[in-house]
């Protein structure tokens, strides 16, 4: 470590002894070289081995002899090693020497290449520059090739469009070579360039070739023009004859070749207006000739249930058997009764009737109404969904053309079955009937026949009303001679009034079900339509008041005041048995009902006061005293002589209590419903006398032993009166 530090003075004073060095240089190059050899001890201080021997305080110097003499055997080590390896070494560098002269050769190679590719990538650009150019011309050449061809394809006629256009008879080839004929007149007669760029910028009317050969096609367009006038008039021609399948010609011969007639209403619109108008004459002749005859077939199957004297109130001689003085039954409620007849709605989706097997039958006016109308919705649908197809934008028109003259029959006929109509039933069936009708056609989307369901509607409401204000005279102007004896067992016009109330009421009521609401919503249009319904309601009003006036008055023809309530009685349960019997909404049965019991309840107090009126007077008269005077004493013996009366007559009483009402009221239910209330309020009225004895008298009287049980008088009762 000395010597170090010596060798580093001596380098010192060396250095500050040099010729031409300055001070300050030679010590900052001092300073450098410490600052190096301190570096390079300090980093030599962390070797494992230095600072080994540093930490043993070894000898410096002898260390150091130590280490040189260790490095001159390993550099003897080396050079013997070296020496082993010469020959080696020597093919080594002669490899070397080879690779030196292969790499410098492809060199050479690769320098010889890059000059020759630089030619070629000129060549390149010079034949990517020549593609270019050829790939523009090919294009355009391409462009006018289309443009011509498509040209030439949408100008020049095929030999065999021609020859078919005028020798070839039609079918599906000639329908296709009609539309590419049409398709080139429009082409060619175009004054506008083709968006297509088929002729560049020039309307093909303005072309040569164009020009030329407009002329052609509109020659050949005559020709089509000629042959589909004559093939649709041929076949407008069959429709004429008796007994053809209309649909399947429209079929099979004319929606097949609807493009046809399109392709006349654009090259020749007044023969496609000559065609159309022969169509529509043509059907209407067979449509008309169709109907007509059904509507008359039809006519022979009528039963004509109703007369001019079919009335709520008629002579009595009208319902009248001919061979007989007694009231023919069938005679009293059939044009009345709606019975089956409403079987019509239910079945107005089914077949019409075919008359050449229902010949024997017989059916009311609004079944063959039924067969009408179906048969009339069916073809009117299929006509306006084949000139929809047929004839585009005309078919409303074309439909109305056709079918004016056919509704125009059928409305007539109606007419003359209006005029001598007296059937109410029929009328407001066939008024149903041609609602629903009506949205049937609205459902198949054919909605072409609503005028006419109006017209319909026009015809029936005000007959409807005739008719109602007809019976509605008859009731008011009936008189106890007119309509014959006066018995106490219903009168056949209260039947007549049920049947026809009851008939009336279901019908209306089925209108306001089923028309008056639309989708959850009240149909206004269907309201307007059935403003008659109020009309309706009102004469019926009319008509209840005209008949509870008239039953009122026939009661007067019998002499006794219980006479009287027996024949309303009587009347009114007749009514009222027939609206139950009919289904009728309960409130309109109620308020015949509430009558009914009215004139029960005073058949009740005629009935006991036949049988027990000292009873009853005394026990009405002294309730009413006793609500004034609590401390009334009673006589004694007047209580007496109605206890003793009562106690041997009640029995026969009650007996003939319900041998009157047996005799009184045909009606069984009836009769024992009015037995009942009787026996019940007896036993009412002798509860109440016993009660106004019992507080009359603290002491229980004479003739108290001679008092009648309640449970007596009950048990007699049970024997009468069932339901009790």
């Amino acid at each position: 470590m000395n010597d170090l530090i010596v060798y580093s003075h001596e380098d010192e004073e060396i250095i500050s002894d040099s010729e031409g060095s300055e001070y300050g240089e030679s010590s900052t190059i001092g300073t450098t070289m410490e600052e190096e050899l301190s570096s390079e001890l300090s980093s030599f201080s962390n070797d494992p081995a230095i600072a080994e021997v540093l930490n043993k305080n070894v000898n410096l110097a002898d260390y150091s002899t130590v280490l040189e003499e260790q490095l001159a055997e390993s550099e003897k080590i080396c050079v013997e090693a070296y020496a082993g390896k010469s020959k080696s070494l020597a093919k080594l560098q002669t490899n070397i020497d080879d690779c030196d002269n292969i790499l410098a050769g492809m060199q050479e190679m690769l320098l010889g290449f890059q000059a020759d590719l630089s030619g070629i990538s000129d060549e390149i650009k010079h034949l990517q520059e020549e593609s270019m150019t050829m790939g523009v011309k090919l294009r355009n050449r391409r462009s006018a090739e289309h443009g011509v061809r498509g040209f030439l394809s949408n100008v020049v006629i095929s030999p065999s469009l021609a020859a078919t256009i005028c020798n070839g008879a039609i079918s599906t080839t000639y329908l296709a070579y009609v539309i590419e004929l049409n398709e080139k007149h429009k082409y060619v007669s175009s004054r506008e360039p083709p968006k297509d760029g088929t002729s560049s910028d020039i309307a093909p009317l303005d072309t040569v070739a164009g020009k030329e050969m407009r002329s052609h096609i509109e020659k050949l367009r005559l020709k089509a023009v000629e042959k589909s006038r004559e093939y649709f008039i041929n076949v407008i021609s069959e429709l004429r004859r008796a007994k053809t399948n209309v649909r399947m010609i429209q079929t099979t011969k004319l929606l097949k070749y609807k493009q046809l007639i399109k392709f006349l209403d654009d090259a020749a619109p007044d023969v496609h207006q000559e065609v159309r108008n022969i169509y529509a004459e043509s059907m209407t002749k067979t449509i008309f000739s169709l109907f007509k005859t059904y509507q008359q077939q039809l006519a022979k199957l009528d039963s004509k249930i109703a007369g001019k004297h079919d009335l709520i109130c008629v002579d009595e001689k009208a319902v009248k058997d001919m061979f007989s003085t007694k009231i023919n039954m069938s005679k009293r409620s059939d044009p009345f009764s709606l019975g089956d007849r409403g079987r019509v709605l239910d079945i107005k989706e089914e077949k019409p009737i075919m008359v050449h097997i229902a010949t024997a039958e017989k059916y009311p006016y609004e079944m063959l109404f039924r067969s009408v109308m179906k048969h009339l919705m069916d073809a009117a649908t299929n006509e306006y969904a084949f000139t929809k197809q047929f004839f585009a934008d005309n078919s409303r028109e074309i439909f109305h053309q056709i079918y004016t003259k056919t509704l125009s029959l059928i409305l007539e006929n109606l007419e003359n079955f209006l005029y001598n109509c007296h059937d109410a039933v029929c009328l407001l069936l066939m008024i149903r009937l041609t609602e629903s009708n009506r949205k049937t056609m609205k459902q198949r989307n054919a909605n072409v026949l609503d005028n006419f369901f109006d017209r319909i509607n026009m015809l029936l409401w005000p007959r409807l009303k005739t008719i109602f204000d007809n019976n509605l005279k008859s009731l008011k102007t009936a008189t106890p001679k007119k309509l014959g004896s006066v018995e106490l067992h219903p009168h056949y016009i209260s039947r007549r009034y049920a049947e026809f109330t009851s008939s009336m009421l279901t019908l209306l009521k089925a209108m306001d079900d089923g028309v008056g609401k639309k989708g959850g919503e009240v149909d206004t249009e269907a309201s307007t339509r059935f403003g008659g319904k109020e009309m309706l309601r009102t004469d019926l009003m009319n008509l209840q008041n005209a008949m509870l006036k008239l039953l009122t008055q026939l009661s007067g023809q019998h002499s006794t005041n219980k006479n009287k309530i027996v024949f309303l009685i009587n009347n009114l349960d007749s009514i009222v048995c027939v609206l139950q019997e009919r289904k009728v909404d309960r409130e309109e049965v109620a308020k015949y009902e509430e009558r009914l019991n009215q004139q029960r309840e005073q058949f009740v107090e005629e009935e006991l006061r036949q049988s027990y009126s000292k009873l009853i007077a005394f026990v009405i008269q002294t309730e009413g005293i006793q609500k004034t005077d609590k401390k009334l004493e009673l006589d004694l013996a007047v209580c007496e002589s109605l206890v003793r009366i009562f106690s041997t007559t009640w029995k026969n009483g009650i007996e003939q209590i319900n041998n009157n009402v047996l005799s009184y009221f045909s009606n069984f239910r009836n009769g024992m419903e009015i037995l009942k209330q009787v026996l019940t309020q007896l036993l009412l009225y002798y509860t109440r006398f016993q009660g106004i004895l019992k507080k009359s008298f603290k002491k229980a009287p004479p003739f108290a032993k001679e008092l009648v049980s309640t449970n007596a008088i009950l048990a007699e009762i049970k024997k009468y009166a069932l339901a009790i």
